[in-house]
């Protein structure tokens, strides 16, 4: 089964919507079509508060955000697969590929990671939960070791990473 995980770079914009199962990271957007997406921040919740349709599919979430979820009365409002546990320098693609895993993806395409080849952390999240350092070159070298850590964890999984050619 191949597990789709798109992302929130610039190179999401490129996916070409293959995959058995889908998954977004935070606000995947109405232009692509998830079966769920993965939240680990607390900050998002604070925009789901206001905003809850942002999110129409079902959710894979932090404990953090599944307390946060509940303290701010809006839990009922979403369809949740998973909580999982909060791990340092974890991002939602990170979490997304230990989902995938569980469900028996063997293969995996990861879009929108651009922070794997290039210097910034851009996101499309951004234009929710603004960053004020999007070069993040302490994120960047945490999140690689992650990627690198994960792709070990499991061999069996055949991943594929998609880049651009120039980020911008």
């Amino acid at each position: 089964m191949k597990g789709v995980i798109l992302g929130n770079g610039p190179s999401k914009h490129l996916y070409d919507r293959s995959g058995d199962i889908i998954i977004g990271c935070n606000f995947p957007g109405e232009e692509y079509s998830v079966d769920a997406t993965v939240i680990c921040d607390e900050e998002i919740v604070y925009i789901l508060k206001n905003t809850p349709e942002l999110i129409t599919c079902p959710i894979i979430i932090s404990e953090k955000v599944f307390e946060k979820l509940k303290e701010l009365r809006i839990v009922d409002k979403y369809v949740i697969l998973c909580v999982f546990k909060v791990r340092d320098w974890h991002n939602a693609a990170h979490y997304a590929v230990q989902y995938l895993s569980t469900i028996g993806c063997d293969k995996i395409d990861i879009w929108g990671c651009d922070s794997m080849f290039s210097e910034t952390i851009a996101s499309s999240t951004d234009a929710f939960v603004p960053k004020t350092d999007i070069v993040g070159t302490r994120f960047i070298k945490k999140w690689r070791a992650v990627w690198n850590a994960l792709f070990l964890y499991y061999p069996d999984i055949e991943f594929q990473v998609m880049k651009i050619k120039e980020i911008k």
